[in-house]
């Protein structure tokens, strides 16, 4: 049941709470992220803003391993040659190919694009290619042209994947910067995982990076600094927080009944929203306006009600 009601109410909402979660999406601003975890430290509630990392059960693969990643602007003037792994930009960031994607890099050198996946890319230059290859071989091609571009050796490829390692190798061989255009959805984070590896492999004989189509996650970066961790912190404190990916991610969470009091932070993402839906009275809802200057004021006045009532005293 969602509650619009005055602020006193509310943290009255919060404080008889079983267990609160502060939720939303990742990319709204630091300083109204870093409200949000000042509430959610006097709570004691579970912080988790969306990111994809936290509902893997492996966690944040990429950051144990070290990702070359760069801005799409880095694309568009230094790469010869695009990569699109598994996924169609033009669906994910429209207007990304047309804008990013040109015909040459601000040198003047042509650029050819490779899309590989199911999906082809439209794009503006008639060299592009499409290799379509079914989403499952993600991680075993990533693997075989990581093992290729690095001479280590491999067992015989399946035969689905041969023309695929051949033309990439042949791209990369002629290219003299490589951009590899990632949107990474997998459970697990095998693919991500499989990828930092080839581009640090590539990268280690030409400019080689990652431009990952999910917008910046501001939030995720206020977490990680506080707590160790981007989200599916179980509890929100700042002297040893538990990161639990997969098990305290906000989605669910919501689902498996175990909060009734979600502070959502923005609009919440979907899958969330739709969970808590799902959830009908059982779960009370504290919306928190986008605006950055409203949003603060907000979770300022509901952290002082919240003190207030802890100490018996009138907000």
């Amino acid at each position: 049941m969602e509650r619009r009601i005055s602020a006193d109410r509310d943290a009255e909402t919060l404080c008889a709470a079983r267990r609160v979660l502060v939720a939303g999406r990742g990319a709204c601003a630091a300083a109204t992220a870093i409200a949000a975890c000042d509430l959610a430290e006097d709570l004691g509630a579970a912080v988790d803003f969306g990111g994809a990392d936290t509902a893997q059960a492996s966690g944040p693969t990429i950051a144990r391993i070290g990702a070359v990643t760069a801005d799409p602007l880095e694309l568009r003037d230094r790469a010869d040659l695009v990569i699109v792994w598994f996924c169609d930009p033009s669906v994910e960031a429209p207007g990304f190919p047309r804008h990013v994607m040109t015909p040459a890099t601000a040198a003047g050198r042509p650029r050819l694009s490779i899309a590989v996946g199911p999906r082809e890319v439209a794009t503006s230059a008639a060299t592009d290619r499409h290799l379509p290859l079914s989403a499952e071989f993600a991680v075993d091609l990533a693997r075989l042209l990581h093992a290729t571009v690095a001479g280590h050796p491999l067992p015989e490829p399946p035969q689905a994947l041969m023309a695929a390692r051949e033309a990439v190798v042949a791209a990369i061989a002629s290219a003299e910067c490589v951009a590899f255009v990632t949107s990474h959805r997998d459970t697990v984070g095998l693919v991500p995982w499989s990828l930092v590896g080839l581009v640090r492999a590539v990268a280690e004989h030409r400019p080689a990076f990652e431009v990952p189509l999910e917008p910046a996650a501001t939030a995720a970066t206020v977490c990680t600094w506080r707590y160790g961790a981007p989200g599916a912190i179980a509890s929100a404190d700042r002297s040893g927080a538990a990161f639990r990916p997969a098990e305290c991610d906000a989605v669910r969470l919501v689902a498996r009944g175990e909060t009734d009091c979600v502070v959502a932070v923005g609009r919440l993402p979907e899958a969330l929203e739709t969970a808590v839906v799902a959830r009908g009275d059982a779960v009370a809802v504290i919306r928190i306006p986008e605006d950055e200057a409203s949003a603060r004021a907000r979770l300022a006045e509901l952290l002082a009600a919240v003190r207030a009532a802890a100490v018996g005293e009138a907000p």
